[in-house]
């Protein structure tokens, strides 16, 4: 049952939700986590291992695998001087939440690698409902409360394909 405090909350989520953008985000007051049912706390991950071509052959992946490499979620640079080669990808971490159906969550976001992650909040059909920023250093709160069940994605459009999350919101 919702509750006045849920539907004023509710609203008040609905009208951030709308207007959070990248030239926004920065004007938005700090939320209260008291405010909210859950704080989910996700932060930008970049997952980096260098091998040395003596021990680990440089593999074929990149020109394998070129279109998913030029979204920007994987790397590879090819041996150095050193003769060392690195492979990293970048993530969320949690990649996935769940949450129950009428429950207002705050998703708060915190850029741990990467300058920048220009990010989208999509419903389970894909049309984005948000659009906001997490950058290295900042901490980037997103109101949410579904008003449907399925899978919700939080995506970093220069990341892909490796940062994408996902929000399951159960009955």
């Amino acid at each position: 049952m919702k509750t006045p405090r849920h539907t004023a909350l509710a609203l008040a989520c609905a009208c951030a939700l709308g207007s959070l953008t990248p030239a926004h985000a920065e004007d938005h007051a700090i939320l209260d986590h008291a405010e909210f049912d859950r704080v989910f706390a996700i932060t930008t991950f970049e997952h980096r291992v260098y091998r040395s071509a003596d021990r680990t052959a440089y593999p074929d992946t990149l020109e394998r695998f070129e279109e998913l490499f030029a979204l920007g979620g994987y790397r590879m640079e090819p041996p150095n001087d050193d003769n060392e080669w690195y492979a990293r990808t970048y993530l969320w971490a949690p990649s996935m939440v769940v949450m129950s159906l009428g429950e207002t969550v705050l998703l708060e976001f915190f850029g741990i690698n990467g300058e920048q992650h220009p990010s989208e909040l999509r419903d389970p059909s894909g049309a984005v409902i948000a659009e906001f920023e997490v950058a290295r250093g900042e901490i980037t709160q997103l109101p949410f409360t579904p008003d449907s069940t399925g899978i919700f994605e939080f995506v970093s459009t220069q990341r892909l394909p490796g940062m994408v999350g996902q929000i399951l919101v159960i009955e």
